[in-house]
């Protein structure tokens, strides 16, 4: 009995997948083609016109989480673009396996992310003739990866929400708030920034345990941000 739910589990999430695949691909091959070339093309062109490996790097993550991000607020704008949200009232999956697909989507496309970054960042190491160690692009993949997978579960609750413009703007004033608080600490606490700064080389020289404690905090998040999407998308007639 238990198989059999695990099944029909599986098959209904699967089958969100295959959904949010199709959504992502309604723009045309064109959208798709340079949506993957973006990041690839941008740390190329910095590395030839002289940036360093350092800020390649910084830019090619910075960019793969940006965009990836997009891709999760597109996927929700799709649905509001003629009221074709309606559609997931009759589609033969439950909430909860819609909820479930769309994190397992996001994720699979999360490590594309990593994997992009990682090819990315080799290749500017190939034209600015400084070599990028597998365990270098490995812990630059993993690092687009799992902030990725923090972002995503982060937003997903306003996305469910509110409308993707709403979220939006919600997402920009908390990051503002974020920033002000920052800002404010460092005027504050004439040591915070130094506090960061030695948290930063912590990190830099034990990235195995940093890693490890980031991919706690995503599954943590994960599994709170998925709790409270269902109970926000639950309540909501569809």
């Amino acid at each position: 009995m238990n198989t059999t739910a695990n099944a029909d589990a599986m098959t209904a999430i699967l089958r969100q997948i295959s959904l949010d695949w199709n959504r992502t691909i309604s723009y045309g091959r064109s959208y798709i083609a340079i949506f993957f070339a973006y990041v690839p093309g941008f740390t190329c062109l910095m590395a030839a016109t002289g940036s360093t490996l350092a800020s390649v790097a910084g830019a090619a993550i910075g960019g793969a989480a940006s965009g990836f991000l997009m891709l999760n607020i597109t996927l929700f704008s799709y649905e509001q673009m003629n009221n074709h949200h309606w559609m997931n009232g009759i589609v033969p999956i439950s909430r909860n396996h819609q909820i479930l697909g769309r994190f397992a989507f996001l994720i699979v496309c999360d490590l594309v992310a990593g994997l992009e970054v990682a090819v990315s960042i080799a290749c500017a190491g190939i034209i600015i003739h400084e070599p990028v160690k597998v365990t270098d692009a490995i812990g630059f993949a993993a690092m687009t990866v799992l902030t990725l997978v923090l972002l995503n579960a982060i937003v997903q609750p306003f996305l469910y929400r509110f409308s993707p413009y709403r979220a939006m703007a919600a997402i920009i004033l908390s990051i503002g708030v974020i920033v002000g608080t920052v800002i404010g600490l460092r005027k504050a606490l004439p040591e915070f920034e130094k506090t960061v700064e030695q948290l930063a080389e912590a990190i830099s020289r034990h990235q195995a345990i940093a890693l490890a404690a980031f991919l706690i905090i995503d599954v943590l998040a994960l599994a709170f941000s998925s709790k409270i999407s269902l109970h926000i998308y639950g309540s909501k007639d569809i």
